[in-house]
């Protein structure tokens, strides 16, 4: 099944450190517990994990996110965890600067030189494809309707199951009301309570 392919979010979330962001972006490429994780990354990187890992269990459980799934037609409701996290990255997008000090594109650059900067961690699913992605602004398009569908097609085409998945922009298009309500109800009450976790050293989290 799909894990949660709110790149951005997760990126943003993390501490402004390469290592920390490298971390929260593979909580969607690596599995294993920590123990096991420790084995083959750097602390910090498995730090940003087992926060990203957190970060969706919170996701999951807020009502507001659970709501939002409503709005997903009936025919990819089994994905509705996945078409929601890229509808929140895409509402991320649009109002970016209530949320960072750094323009879009100068933090994504950041982020793009912190994967290269640790190509060494990452799993090649995500470092052979890396220049084509970047290239592909992977992290900046989610912002658009065509770039949101461009998104929604590459991930119906990863298996055949998938394939209703590419329809997901006419839930957006049917419910953009609802579902930028719902990004401004929920990122907030995400954001404080990252920031209310303190340093991914200190968190205590457990996977």
């Amino acid at each position: 099944m799909l894990g949660s392919l709110n790149y951005l979010a997760h990126l943003l979330l993390a501490e402004e450190t390469p290592a920390s962001r490298v971390g929260n972006l593979l909580g969607d490429f690596v599995t294993g517990l920590p123990d096991v994780l420790r084995g083959r990354f750097p602390r910090p990187i498995v730090q940003g994990i087992i926060r990203h890992r957190a970060i969706d269990r919170y996701t999951d459980s807020h009502a507001v996110v659970i709501g939002l799934k409503d709005y997903v037609a009936a025919e990819r409701r089994r994905f509705a965890g996945v078409i929601v996290d890229l509808i929140l990255d895409h509402f991320l997008t649009q109002h970016w600067g209530h949320y960072s000090r750094l323009p879009l594109a100068g933090f994504v650059h950041e982020c793009n030189a912190a994967l290269r900067e640790h190509l060494q961690f990452l799993p090649p699913e995500l470092g052979d494809s890396l220049e084509e992605r970047i290239a592909d602004e992977w992290l900046e398009h989610y912002g658009t309707d065509d770039g949101l569908d461009g998104v929604f097609h590459r991930v119906a085409l990863r298996r055949e199951t998938f394939a209703p998945v590419r329809g997901a922009l006419a839930d957006l298009k049917a419910h953009r009301a609802e579902f930028e309500a719902g990004f401004h109800d929920f990122f907030p009450e995400l954001l404080a309570w990252v920031r209310a976790r303190g340093p991914e050293d200190r968190e205590g989290m457990t996977v």
